[in-house]
């Protein structure tokens, strides 16, 4: 009886295992691909910018993802510039904010400081929710739940075109809204974590036409 006992306990441990490794499969997103990054190598590309320091966060490929750490800091945020700007874009990648109370992405626009160059974002939160944010306004533009457990790979897209965003996750349209914030050149992606460690991978970038 133990045995078995033991045998359903594993059992049901690699079954969670295995759901929390799964990656959903990659969506088909018109435009020319930008910017790619899958994080296979031993170590994060050069071309991505972040603080450094004792105090700074921490930045780590494990198992072909980004391990963001917020450590010691306020926040864990990098960014990495496209070749020339662009008007109209999309970005694709997977999260897992497993623990951390959300991670964000979106465009900056050019400027001497990306961090301060964001207008809009895109919060994917620890409690199964994705939030469309205004960056300077510090406010909640619209916000979907989806209820994903975060132990689990998210795939999520944000693509902006004109003054409209649409957010799929996990091929699945959650949000669509309009506002003049995400429109204009953009110049480069940021990522943002708060609260914690959380993991991203298989990040694209795609200049819409």
């Amino acid at each position: 009886m133990k045995t078995v006992l033991l045998l359903c306990l594993l059992l049901a441990a690699t079954t969670a295992t295995h759901a929390a490794d799964k990656k959903p499969k990659a969506m088909r997103l018109k435009g020319d691909v930008i910017l790619t990054d899958d994080f296979k190598s031993e170590k994060l590309d050069e071309k991505w910018v972040y603080a450094k320091g004792e105090e700074a966060a921490k930045y780590e490929i494990v198992d072909g993802t980004l391990l963001m750490d917020q450590a010691g800091s306020k926040g864990a945020v990098l960014w990495r510039a496209f070749d020339a700007p662009v008007q109209d874009a999309s970005i694709q990648l997977l999260v897992k904010p497993w623990a951390c109370m959300w991670i964000a992405f979106g465009f900056y626009t050019p400027g001497d400081r990306p961090g301060a160059q964001r207008k809009v974002n895109i919060a994917v939160t620890q409690n199964g929710a994705v939030v469309v944010r205004d960056v300077d306004g510090v406010k909640v533009l619209k916000s979907a739940a989806t209820r994903i457990p975060a132990s689990e790979w998210e795939r999520v897209t944000f693509e902006s075109k004109g003054d409209k965003i649409t957010v799929q996750v996990n091929d699945q349209q959650v949000l669509e809204i309009k506002t003049e914030l995400t429109v204009g050149p953009k110049a480069g992606i940021l990522l943002n974590l708060y609260g914690g460690k959380g993991n991203v991978a298989e990040i694209e970038v795609k200049r819409l036409k």
